[in-house]
């Protein structure tokens, strides 16, 4: 007998689970269909190359690669963001520019499992290709704002920063060889203390007055005003497009949502500007749940062309995670219906008045067997079922339909299925 297991960092996703998930991707599409995205897909499996032409040292460690059967170098997809590149540089005379899509799927990263963090796991990505404007890094943003408050979360931040801000910032302290290694090591920030930073950036050759002011610039600011005068002071650094993107927010009246920090800075080599995390107040340590930015160069890449893009992606899983934790997962609270069994000869009725039902977009199943009701209303309160529908002899004699409650115990008889329907849609 083989030992049933799983594979570290991996998970099976019970249907109380996997119902709530669902209902969460729902209204993930249902927000981004409704500004403008439209959904693509792409294959689970890349050629090895492409998944790592721009990824970085540290994402080519977490790829699950291996040889194919015809020995090609294959590995799974990281993230959804390098298989868009391929995609976008394949069809670009197929598609509509700027290209505004989103896509939700499973991606696979060879990393530490932790809490909230695992080996296979859905995004939720949206993206913005073809458009260099500013206005579009803002419509980012404001799409996580709408993503979040459709998801009912209103206690999050959105910790913005400019990987262009911070390249003229190196430059200004002579660190411009260094910039790859200190975006790297500053990457690491919230998962680890101050002082192995320090001694990071001490080992790789930055004096220690110098790692001093890299650490009083790069740090969360509470105002624009602040980050504006240090930039300014320091630096000669004025009217960025940090500061642009905040000043709209600022007028838009949503600001509250946004953070200023100057330590994100997505540890991927793809992104050039805006860059972004998103964190659930008083669930920081699960890390950000949307995270992302821009990146000017990515499809050129795999085409002579250039488009700039910019996107997001949201972790489903890492949600699910802080939810649970919480206490704020909640199933679908729809009113549902069971057709008890009484007779294999009664199921063309009972089929007949299931379609009735579903056809009014209310959930109704049959049970398959005609056990004693004791054990059809067990399993009616087992999955959350709300009213229970007993249709045998007595009520075909009577031409009546019964339908109890489940949750206030209560009886109610009815003349066609007609009124049922009236019924259940009125509670509902």
């Amino acid at each position: 007998m083989i030992e049933p297991k799983i594979l570290k960092g991996f998970r099976d996703s019970l249907p109380k689970e996997e119902i709530i998930r669902k209902n969460i991707i729902r209204k993930i599409e249902d927000s981004l269909s409704l500004a403008g995205y439209v959904p693509i897909d792409t294959p689970a499996l890349e050629y090895y190359d492409i998944l790592t032409g721009k990824s970085g040292e540290e994402t080519e460690k977490q790829i699950f690669s291996f040889e194919d059967a015809g020995g090609r170098k294959v590995g799974l997809r990281f993230d959804l963001t390098v298989p868009l590149a391929r995609f976008v540089s394949m069809y670009q005379n197929e598609l509509s520019f700027p290209f505004k899509r989103y896509h939700i799927a499973k991606v696979w990263r060879g990393e530490k499992p932790q809490k909230g963090r695992f080996r296979e796991f859905y995004q939720a990505d949206f993206d913005i290709i073809g458009s260099d404007s500013i206005g579009s890094d803002i419509e980012t943003i404001n799409t996580i704002i709408n993503l979040m408050n459709a998801l009912s979360v209103t206690n999050f931040k959105i910790h913005i920063n400019d990987r262009k801000l911070l390249k003229s910032i190196f430059e200004k302290l002579n660190l411009s060889n260094y910039e790859t290694q200190i975006l790297r090591i500053f990457d690491k920030i919230k998962k680890v203390s101050t002082s192995e930073i320090e001694n990071e950036l001490f080992n790789i050759g930055i004096e220690k007055k110098i790692i001093e002011k890299l650490f009083n610039t790069l740090k969360i600011y509470d105002n624009l005003y602040s980050l504006q005068n240090i930039l300014e002071k320091e630096f000669n650094i004025n009217n960025t497009n940090l500061e642009k993107i905040c000043k709209i927010f600022i007028d838009s009246g949503k600001f509250q949502y946004l953070k200023l920090d100057l330590t994100i800075t997505r540890g991927l080599d793809y992104y050039t500007g805006l860059v972004f995390e998103t964190f659930i107040d008083g669930a920081t340590e699960y890390g950000s749940v949307c995270s992302g930015g821009r990146y000017e160069n990515l499809v050129s890449l795999f085409s002579k062309s250039s488009y700039p893009g910019i996107g997001g992606s949201i972790g489903l899983d890492r949600l699910l995670t802080i939810f649970n934790d919480k206490n704020n997962l909640k199933e679908n609270n729809s009113i549902s219906i069971l057709i008890t069994n009484f007779s294999l000869n009664y199921l063309p009725l009972y089929f007949d008045l299931q379609s009735k039902i579903i056809s009014n977009n209310i959930c109704c199943e049959i049970y398959p067997d005609p056990e004693k009701l004791s054990k059809q209303f067990k399993y009616a309160d087992k999955k959350g079922i709300n009213f229970v529908m007993i249709i045998g002899e007595e009520e075909l004699k009577n031409k009546i339909i019964k339908l109890k409650n489940l949750r206030s115990g209560e009886e109610i008889l009815f003349k066609d299925i007609e009124e049922v329907i009236k019924k259940i849609k009125k509670e509902n």
